[in-house]
């Protein structure tokens, strides 16, 4: 592991790579996820004993088949739970048909949330994951949608007077979705059931930040290798 960061510092300071290819939020929440499953940490409710995850999967979205306003497949910056994905068949993560949990957590370090998909206008990045997690699960499955982000973005006030709280929200979230079924149910012969819209509601939303993460773990050298590597994620994305 010393070898492989001294390489990739050198590169760094050589210019031969940007630092944001390497310092950023997606790398961030791998490294988290990576030693909190070897610490087998418990945070936020999420207990990291022998749970699966992976980063970058193909989850499906409840309009993945429609003929009006389709939607493709979601990447998910992390999902973790009880699924399978076989990335030498296909990138497709299947959630357990008896998944007794299952959640996505999407992170960010400098850019917000996008505002909506190309299909929907007011069905934001949030609502499309929570759309998906619904989709995947049964009402038997515990679920959750966090926004991992600096702290300072995490209170920062837009010119509307609004922070990510307030679209990381699940009445806003469940608002957003309901209207898309019904836009969909309009428009396309396959219809979604409001059963979705019951799963949805049942999915816990938070926004979370990487100090208070980090700070929950127990082993001082863990924390020490992901402050040093959070340092230089803000440093070269420019976050106070």
């Amino acid at each position: 592991m010393k070898v492989i960061k001294e390489i990739v510092e050198s590169m760094i300071s050589a210019s031969n790579v940007n630092p944001t290819e390497i310092y950023n939020e997606g790398w961030m929440t791998r490294l988290l996820m990576y030693y909190s499953v070897k610490e087998k940490l418990s945070f936020k409710g999420i207990d990291f004993t022998n749970k699966y995850w992976t980063s970058e999967a193909l989850i499906s979205s409840p309009f993945v088949s429609a003929k009006s306003k389709r939607e493709g497949y979601t990447h998910p910056d992390i999902a973790i739970g009880n699924f399978t994905v076989k990335y030498t068949v296909s990138g497709r993560l299947m959630v357990d048909e008896n998944a007794k949990m299952f959640g996505i957590i999407e992170a960010k370090m400098k850019s917000d949330l996008s505002p909506g998909t190309e299909n929907a206008k007011g069905f934001n990045h949030a609502s499309r994951n929570v759309a998906c997690i619904a989709h995947n699960t049964t009402k038997e499955c515990e679920t959750f949608f966090y926004v991992v982000l600096p702290k300072s973005k995490r209170d920062h006030k837009k010119r509307d007077g609004t922070t990510i709280k307030d679209l990381v929200n699940i009445d806003t979230i469940g608002e957003q979705i309901t209207d898309r079924v019904k836009s969909h149910n309009n428009t396309n012969e396959d219809q979604i059931d409001t059963n979705l819209i019951e799963r949805v509601k049942q999915c816990k939303v938070e926004v979370i930040t990487y100090e208070d993460w980090i700070k929950a773990f127990n082993d001082n050298k863990i924390k020490e290798e992901l402050n040093e590597f959070y340092d230089k994620c803000k440093i070269h994305n420019k976050i106070k």
